[in-house]
């Protein structure tokens, strides 16, 4: 999939050069190859594919920094991204970055001015035929200055002490309150704390006892503590009030972050801005969808009738246990262990910890119903679809998306690769942990969108290459992406000092070298999510995760980014299956009960599965071990890794419910010991565990690879008689061969071109064998159709050792302005020349070539960012990503052969310190290869 503008060949130049197209390097232009034109009658699906919508276009998250704004400036920003494929933007007003901000004065948000800024970027996208988004408020997660009392976010928390009695002891209240505040990343300065409550428990308890609750003057400032006889653990009850601030808000829309388990409070918010925006925008086109960014909400657990929806909803009194259940939080919402804190044991232990199960589902039960479904009723309820990140500490990873009409995940680029090897998208996966688990909700609950912010980038900012946007961009659909929405693109005037107002992100930006190609990108990326967009996605097994263990034991995680992950291997296993050729969703217990169960199959909605994955699930409730053995009555598999479960969740009637579960599972044993396994869990091969998985409990693939690879993986879709596998190599350096069957797929193997939208029938297939060569980086969507008309495959080189050129003219033309020429015998990494280390900017290798009719292809070898050939001034065509091959044109004995390099800004500016918005940035990064390093021969 490369594009080589220039040249068209007849059939009768590709036979003449003897040689057949790799699988893995279809067509190099996006003009169509010998001028054919794919016949698309009847083919909707096809049509589509070369005509996409622009629904399916690439968006971008379009942070107006610092709402300092101009309707000029919108509209020529309109532009450019109209004129790059972007298909849309999701306004975000944001806090002004690092910069010179030009004296320009920032708006206030719902002011009028601002508001005439909004209509006049509706007007001008749709002038433009793009579709607008818009954030509710601004940065994250909601909050505004207006928000008053316990309006604001609440969170309880406590500190605890080992005291000796019996006698009398003062600690000053300022101490507590300070021991206790939450130690996070973006507090708010008019936070204000209470202390709720003071009790004494004994340092160890076996059997659990109500800690003894101590009378106290909150009014006074040092607390006045007489203690009985012994040791004890005193524990202090602390609650605060707008405790965080809105990270990153503009004005207006910054300060104390709203009380999200406050629905008074929610709708407080929302309505703010729907009074007071929405009125002006009637007869205007308007929003697609009202989007809510992540819901870091650093640990907020509280609400004033916290207690009362917990007793309503559990069936007890939650008090008792509060000592026991808190914690102090850290960064993130984490919770921080304290050293001083009562050693549970025996039927105690067991206690407690089914409390903590009821309180985080208590949270996250308020949560759903105070916030998420509110807010999606809000959006409906003025015309607009909701868009919401639903995940974090205070929601269920996988049913919260299921009440969103465009459920979000997020993909980065870069994260955790802080070791430097930014390249390496196989140990550390470009999606994140959630992305499964919203593409697994979308599809349960019916929804063809799966929205995700991609890219995002935080710690890759000016070293990112289209190669790497492509590859992160993959592995979101891999992971069950079929919409992106780029992070972002800077609001920053062209007057801005070089590089402008950066608030984050991938450099999306015309002063970004490589910004004349990320249209071939988008290209790309539309037609793949046109495609996924318009067929059902396919997966034959469901996993459930240990959820309810893992709140029970340890609490909800930080997603997408825990600080547990429980069982560590946990978000392997989904990679493991599709390694292997099976395609599997995520369920809950919440789908498992509500599923049907016949012929083998579990069935929710559309979605059903032949085979139940368990990891190590030691807690499910009753009516979940019932479905459970109904789906095995059925003819249904079920596999247990490493553990079975045995006990219930949650404190009401946990003995009754125990006891349930297990006679349950030992029952549905007994009886069906042909279709129930048991098997370990995998270490560090998730690939090669599943593949003896497939083995040992006779699960049949529906892509059976000969051998599977970690860098490759891959989806299927169905549509309209279509089978549809997207199949991707996340390698950057490796070129992977597979053999591969289909044996459930009917009709002609079709492969169809994502950058030019042309379809040709698959090369050398026998049947539905297949060999399926990917070189680095490459992707392929392969597409069995019985009624396909799609012409031959063109030809590519074989492999052969070719004629290496080395003697170069090197021209280094320099963002900074500056020319540098020197003569190489060899290609070099430039950023291991102290000379040319901090180069960016354009690269031209010349060199005069001789004898050219006796090949008929240059292959640059490793390119580092994107390269463009001329020969004798004529262009060969642009390579991206990958293998950077261009075709010989047919009758040239020689000339002068000229490579140009464009490579990223990220060594410049982190060799420019007095650069400070763009250094601070990179001073952390290491330097980035930069350059051609070959070889470069001719085949």
């Amino acid at each position: 999939m490369k594009d080589n503008q220039s040249i068209t060949f007849s059939r009768r130049t590709f036979i003449k050069s003897g040689v057949i197209l790799a699988a893995g390097l279809p067509a190099l232009r996006t003009t169509p190859l010998f001028g054919i034109e794919n016949r698309t009658s009847g083919d909707r699906l096809f049509t589509l594919f070369q005509q996409p919508p622009t629904t399916a276009k690439p968006f971008v998250r379009w942070w107006w920094n610092g709402d300092k704004l101009s309707a000029k400036e919108i509209l020529r920003e309109l532009d450019v991204m109209n004129e790059a494929g972007i298909g849309g933007v999701e306004i975000n007003p944001i806090a002004f970055p690092e910069g010179d901000d030009l004296a320009i004065p920032s708006m206030k948000w719902l002011s009028p001015e601002w508001i005439e800024m909004v209509k006049v970027a509706l007007k001008g996208a749709e002038e433009r035929g793009m579709v607008c988004d818009i954030i509710v408020g601004s940065g994250w997660p909601f909050g505004a200055e207006f928000m008053e009392g316990d309006e604001r976010s609440q969170v309880m928390t406590l500190t605890s002490k080992k005291v000796k009695g019996a006698g009398e002891i003062t600690i000053p209240v300022e101490d507590l309150i300070k021991d206790a505040e939450p130690k996070i990343w973006s507090k708010y300065s008019g936070m204000t704390a209470e202390i709720t409550s003071l009790c004494l428990a004994p340092l160890q308890m076996d059997t659990f006892k109500e800690p003894l609750w101590l009378p106290f003057d909150k009014h006074q400032p040092s607390l006045q503590i007489t203690l009985p006889e012994g040791e004890y653990i005193l524990y202090v009850l602390i609650k605060y009030t707008g405790f965080q601030a809105v990270i990153n808000g503009a004005p207006g829309a910054a300060g104390p972050v709203l009380n999200h388990y406050n629905k008074s409070a929610v709708l407080k918010f929302l309505t703010r801005m729907s009074d007071t925006l929405f009125p002006q925008l009637e007869g205007m086109k308007s929003f697609r969808a009202l989007f809510c960014d992540s819901m870091e909400l650093e640990g907020a657990n509280w609400c004033s009738d916290f207690t009362d929806e917990f007793k309503r909803r559990r069936g007890y009194d939650v008090k008792p246990y509060l000592p026991f259940i808190l914690s102090r939080i850290g960064g993130m919402g984490e919770q921080v262990k304290s050293d001083v804190e009562t050693v549970f044991s025996g039927t105690a232990q067991d206690e407690v910890a089914r409390v903590r199960y009821d309180f985080n589902i208590t949270c996250m039960d308020i949560m759903r119903d105070r916030f998420l479904l509110t807010y999606t009723q809000w959006c409906n309820q003025h015309g607009y679809k909701s868009r919401v990140q639903t995940y974090g500490l205070e929601f269920h990873p996988l049913e919260a998306s299921m009440n969103i009409d465009i459920p979000e995940c997020e993909t980065w680029l870069g994260m955790g690769k802080k070791d430097h090897n930014i390249n390496d998208f196989i140990q550390t996966p470009a999606y994140t942990n959630v992305n499964k688990y919203v593409a697994s909700a979308a599809r349960l609950s019916g929804k063809k969108i799966v929205s995700c912010e991609e890219s995002t980038n935080t710690e890759n900012v000016f070293n990112a290459t289209l190669e790497q946007v492509k590859i992160t961009g993959d592995q979101s659909n891999l992971s069950g992406v079929t919409h992106s929405i780029i992070h972002g693109f800077n609001y920053t005037p062209l007057e801005a000092p070089f590089p402008g107002w950066v608030r984050y992100g991938t450099f999306l930006n015309e002063r970004n070298p490589w910004w004349s190609h990320f249209k071939k990108w988008a290209a790309y990326k539309t037609r793949i999510s046109a495609v996924l967009q318009e067929s059902e996605p396919y997966a034959d097994i469901a996993v459930m995760h240990p959820l309810a263990d893992m709140w029970t034991l340890h609490g909800p995680q930080r997603d997408p980014f825990p600080g547990l992950r429980y069982p560590s291997y946990q978000y392997r296993v989904w990679e493991g299956i599709h390694h292997n050729g099976n395609g599997c969703d995520y369920t809950s217990e919440g789908v498992i009960v509500k599923s049907t169960a016949a012929d083998g199959y579990l069935t929710y909605n559309d979605r059903k599965y032949h085979t139940l994955i368990l990891l190590e699930v030691e807690r499910i409730m009753p009516a979940t071990a019932k479905a459970l053995a109904n789906f095995v009555a059925k003819g249904g598999k079920l596999i247990f890794v490493a553990k079975e479960p045995y006990l219930s969740p949650g404190m009401k009637d946990h003995k009754k419910n125990d006891a349930a579960v297990k006679r349950t599972i030992d029952d549905m044993k007994r009886r069906y010991p042909s279709r129930i396994f048991t098997v370990e869990a995998p270490g560090d091969d998730a690939v090669a565990w599943f593949a003896g998985i497939q083995q040992q409990c006779g699960i049949k693939p529906y892509m059976q690879i000969d051998r599977p690879n970690a860098a490759v993986s891959q989806i299927r879709q169905r549509a309209g008689g279509k089978d549809i596998f997207f199949v991707s190599n996340c390698s950057m350096d490796n070129r992977v061969v597979l053999q591969a069957s289909f044996p459930e797929s009917k009709g002609t193997p079709c492969l169809w071109n994502a950058e030019t939208g042309e379809r040709f029938r698959y090369p050398a297939a026998s049947g539905n064998r297949l060999t399926i060569d990917l070189p680095p980086a490459a992707s392929q969507l392969i597409v069995f159709d019985t009624q396909s008309d799609a012409a031959e495959m063109p030809a590519l080189p074989a492999e052969t050792k070719g004629t290496e050129l080395r003697e170069w003219a090197l021209r280094m033309e320099h963002i900074n302005g500056t020319v540098q020429e020197r003569r190489i015998d060899r290609f070099f990494d430039l950023s291991e020349d102290e000379t040319t280390r901090a180069f960016a900017g354009h690269l031209y290798y010349e060199t005069e070539v001789a004898n050219l009719d006796a090949y008929h292809w240059l292959d640059l070898g490793k390119v580092h960012g994107i390269s463009e050939v001329t020969l004798n001034g004529t262009p060969l065509g642009s390579c991206w990503y990958g293998r950077h091959l261009y075709r010989l044109p047919e009758g040239t004995t020689g000339g002068t052969l000229r490579i140009k390099n464009i490579t990223t800004l990220g060594n410049y500016f982190k060799a420019n310190p007095e650069n400070k918005p763009a250094h601070g940035w990179m001073h952390w990064q290491q330097w980035q290869t930069v350059g051609i390093i070959g070889p470069v021969k001719l085949l």
